[in-house]
């Protein structure tokens, strides 16, 4: 049997289905939706419905719920502007709730009052280049580093060698990547690539730094993945090094660049950062990678 429908029927749903695509926001919604923002939206839309229905009828205060949740729905929030204010006034225990853990902010510094990147070109690990397109390795240091990561081309570090990158009284090993030390903190890698590279560098900064052993756990591991992003060879197989970089702003969190290096060979991610956008200038020592990012924060 066929149905008829009608010339006008026809319009208005044509007129339905434009509308339904003009509210649709597919950057906030489906696997982009925002928990946090859609909690606050459904919220509002609660407070709104039951103020409807307390001064009109209780009919009317369903209808208008049922026509925000289709708003939310197709749009992702109800109230213009909900990602900037969430990213705003939401306190970060409340965004933590909902797996939006604020990125840390890295300012840590070796035991000095000057950047990072400046105190390990004073002690002639880093260098600028000379086409001044960023810091490099000194050639005396990326020796040095190389000499110590072939030790572990066919043997992994020790669990003593592990330790020793963060100064570690006891030390257990959860997975082949991740370690539990000191009984309580959990330290992972990203690839057998970037272990091998902390336990090789460590050795070396531990000769080449007097004061190496009292630099902090975190702040070893900050400088030791600076150095993994300043690497151009693979330290597990030897293949070239690429590094790229994108700038990402998601909803309810502060705007940061990611940073990450990649051997070309066996797709292992040597060294991986999020820098927030407050922390930018300082990583413009990279190079392209921080004049991009900080000209595209500045826009």
């Amino acid at each position: 049997m066929v149905q008829f429908v009608s010339p006008a029927t026809r319009h208005v749903m044509r007129l339905v289905s434009d509308l339904a695509g003009r509210l649709r926001q597919p950057e906030y919604t489906g696997s982009n939706r925002c928990l946090p923002c859609t909690a606050v939206n459904v919220t509002i839309a609660v407070g709104l419905a039951t103020a409807i229905g307390f001064y009109t009828t209780v009919p009317a205060g369903l209808l208008a719920f049922l026509a925000c949740v289709g708003v939310i729905y197709a749009r992702g929030y109800l109230v213009p502007g909900t990602p900037t204010l969430t990213k705003r006034y939401l306190p970060a225990s409340v965004l933590r709730l909902f797996g939006k853990a604020a990125v840390q902010e890295r300012t840590l510094e070796c035991g000095a009052d000057e950047p990072v990147w400046a105190a390990l070109t004073d002690a002639g690990v880093t260098t600028r280049a000379a086409s001044d397109d960023g810091l490099r390795l000194t050639d005396a240091f990326r020796d040095r580093w190389h000499r110590e990561r072939r030790r572990y081309r066919d043997v992994p570090p020790s669990l003593e060698e592990v330790a020793a990158v963060v100064d570690a009284d006891e030390i257990t090993e959860r997975d082949t990547l991740a370690f539990s030390v000191d009984g309580a903190r959990l330290l992972e890698w990203d690839s057998k690539a970037a272990l091998v590279a902390d336990v090789a560098a460590a050795r070396v900064l531990d000769d080449w730094f007097a004061d190496w052993d009292e630099v902090d756990r975190d702040a070893r591991l900050d400088v030791l993945l600076r150095l993994r992003l300043l690497l151009d060879h693979c330290p597990a197989c030897g293949g070239d090094v690429d590094r790229d970089h994108e700038r990402v702003d998601p909803c309810c969190q502060k705007a940061r660049t990611y940073v990450w290096t990649e051997c070309a060979d066996c797709e292992a991610v040597v060294a991986e950062i999020a820098v927030p956008d407050s922390n930018l200038e300082e990583w413009a020592e990279l190079g392209d990678v921080g004049e991009r990012a900080t000209s595209t924060a500045s826009r």
